[in-house]
Order: structure tokens, then C-alpha cells, then sequence
């Protein structure tokens, strides 16, 4: 997937959005483009506006797919493909200016495909990095195929936290950065609660649905949500936990053999960067260790990048949360068809 850009920067400053309002035109509209491209990962672009603390979605296209089959092996093929994608997106921007619907971008959307809902990878954080960088009030709309399909509409709003895109700009991603920007894997993205926001038409069918009979030809879809797969995402994502924790260790080997080749020379270097600000702060200097801290900085940039570590934790707390719903999914399961059962 080629790192989309944003078409259109608006100079706002940073607001703090609390919540996404989001329509369900661009719900279905989501799930219609990424169900047609199982097991394929999609991506599209969302238009809205933010009012106040609140950012609502109300309209979004879908990008094209760039076939790898297609392109050649010269740098050149991949470039003019970058070229096309950018330039369907000024022709799509011209298009819902034309329709007049609301044509500010507010971010892009993603389907995990059939990754059980993992997206956290450099190529996300650098597309959603280029975004808040140039429009700052965006998320991303990261939608799960297979735990939709399961019976609970999987989409979530992210955005990368403040603290990580200052860091993102400087490129530093040794644990000496991460410990002085104060962040942690649980900092590097933020969640923001979506709220749904149906038209009458919508809520008039839902009304519906609720006055048919139970378990009527009407309401078919509420028997195939007891359906428990062969292989269902509970394995699989324990599946996808243990491929991650098997990465994760190697990295943990590599900063392992780093801190005890390293360990005396920045133990050194740390104690004088202690001693020298208690002694600032005695004689009251304004900023006291400079130089210290800038050696240290130089002796831990050698350090293999923590990033990827990070992430790693990040995914596993994501896969714990979705391990503990669907567990509470399957035992309601389990127990609705057993009580099914037993009235027979």
C-alpha cells in the first residue's frame, strides 16, 4: 500500500477531540469496500468537519488498490503509480466539491483484512503521522472484517497521541528518547469514542426489525450471530498473539546484547549527568548537565531502535482486550444455543 497523503492542508491548530461523530452512510460504505476485498487490506479516505470538541465523519471514498503484479521492478513504475493514486485523489476531491457535500478531509480509514484486527505497523504510523501532521484534527478508522462477521461491528477510532508525534518529527526512537519524552507502548496511539449517527430512514428500519416476530425469516441474521466457526477468531487471534510475542523476544535478545556490551560506559555517563545537576540545582543554574546529557544522548544513539518493541506491547494489549470480549462473546453463545436446545 502507497503512503496516502492528505490532498488539502487546513492551517488549524491542535484541538483536543474528545469524540467522532460518525454517520452510518460512511459505516456501511466502509464495510460494503472492505468485505468486497477479504482477505485484502483497503484503505479510503473520510470527509467531514470538526465542531468543537467533536469531529464528525459524514461522507468518505474509497481508495483504489495498487496491485503489486502490476508494477515493475524499476523504482520508476512505483513512482508513477504514486502519481496516479494522488492524482485520483485532486480528481475525487474536485468531484465531491461539484456534489457540494462536505469536502474536508478529516482523516482515512483502514480494514485489517484478515489480520484479526492488527494494523500498528510503521507504514500506518508514518501515513497517520502525515496526516496529523499537515491537518492535525484527523483519526483513523480501523474496521475488522472477521470480528464483524462474527456478530459485533468491529471499528475504532485512533490517532497518534501528542507526545508521539513530537517525537515522530525528530526521528528518535531510542529508549533514552522514549524515557524523556515520558512515553510508554500504551502512549504511542489514543483511542477516541465514536458515537453513530443514524438518519430517520435508518432508525424508521431498525424500528422495524424490533416489532417483527422473534426469530422470523425478518430477523434470520439474529441466528447466524449463535453460529460458532470451525476456526473460530478466538483461536486466531491467540494464533497472531504468539507469532507477536515470538518477534517481541527476539527484540528483547537484541537490547539484551546492547545494555550489557553498553552498560558500563552509559552507567558512567548517566552517574555524571546526576552529579552534575545536583550540583546545578545547589548554585542554581537555569540548565545545568547540558553537555552531559548531550553524551549520553550521542552513546544510546547507537541503541537499536525501541519502536518496534513498543508497538509489539502496544498490539498485544489491543489482542488481550479482544481475547477477554470474545471469550464473553462465545460463553453467551454457548449458553443461548444451549437453552435453545433444551426448550425443544
Amino acid at each position: 500500500m502507497a503512503e496516502e497523503k492528505p490532498t488539502e492542508a487546513i492551517a488549524t491548530g491542535w484541538t483536543n477531540i474528545t469524540s467522532v461523530q460518525l454517520d452510518g452512510l460512511v459505516v456501511m460504505k466502509i464495510i460494503k469496500h472492505c468485505h468486497e476485498n477479504l482477505p485484502l487490506t483497503v484503505t479510503g479516505q473520510l470527509l467531514g468537519m470538526d465542531v468543537g470538541e467533536s469531529l464528525e465523519i459524514t461522507n468518505s471514498y474509497s481508495f483504489p488498490q495498487i496491485q503489486s503484479s502490476t508494477l515493475g521492478p524499476n523504482d520508476a513504475d512505483r513512482g508513477e503509480a504514486d502519481l496516479d493514486h494522488s492524482q485520483y485523489q485532486m480528481n475525487m476531491m474536485i468531484c465531491v466539491r461539484n456534489v457540494n457535500i462536505d469536502h474536508q478531509v478529516v482523516g482515512w480509514y483502514q480494514s485489517s483484512g484478515s489480520q484479526m484486527g492488527s494494523f500498528l505497523t510503521m507504514q500506518w504510523i508514518d501515513t497517520q503521522f502525515s496526516y496529523q501532521d499537515n491537518l492535525q484534527n484527523v483519526v483513523c478508522l480501523v474496521y475488522d472484517p472477521v470480528r464483524t462477521e462474527s456478530g459485533t461491528l468491529g471499528i475504532r477510532a485512533y490517532r497518534l497521541s501528542k507526545a508521539f508525534v513530537e517525537m515522530r518529527k525528530r526521528r528518535e526512537f531510542t529508549s533514552f528518547a522514549f524515557s524523556r519524552f515520558g512515553m510508554d507502548s500504551s502512549h504511542i496511539i489514543e483511542e477516541v469514542p465514536i458515537d453513530l449517527k443514524m438518519s430517520t430512514l435508518q432508525k424508521a428500519y431498525i424500528a422495524d426489525l424490533f416489532c417483527q416476530p422473534d426469530l422470523s425469516a425478518e430477523n434470520s441474521m439474529e441466528l447466524s450471530r449463535l453460529s460458532i466457526a470451525e476456526e473460530s477468531p478466538l483461536e486466531r487471534t491467540l494464533e497472531f498473539m504468539a507469532n507477536d510475542l515470538e518477534v517481541l523476544n527476539r527484540e528483547q535478545h537484541k537490547y539484551s546484547f546492547f545494555v550489557r556490551s553498553n552498560s558500563a560506559r552509559i552507567g558512567g555517563l548517566y552517574q555524571d549527568l546526576m552529579r552534575v545537576r545536583r550540583s546545578g540545582k545547589e548554585n542554581n543554574d537555569e540548565n545545568p548537565g547540558r553537555n552531559e546529557m548531550d553524551k549520553l544522548a550521542n552513546a544510546m544513539s547507537v541503541e537499536t531502535p525501541r519502536l518496534e518493541s513498543k508497538m509489539l506491547i502496544k498490539e498485544l494489549n489491543l489482542y488481550i482486550e479482544k481475547l477477554t470480549s470474545l471469550s464473553v462473546e462465545s460463553v453467551v453463545k454457548e449458553n443461548a444455543v444451549l437453552s435453545l436446545q433444551m426448550d425443544q
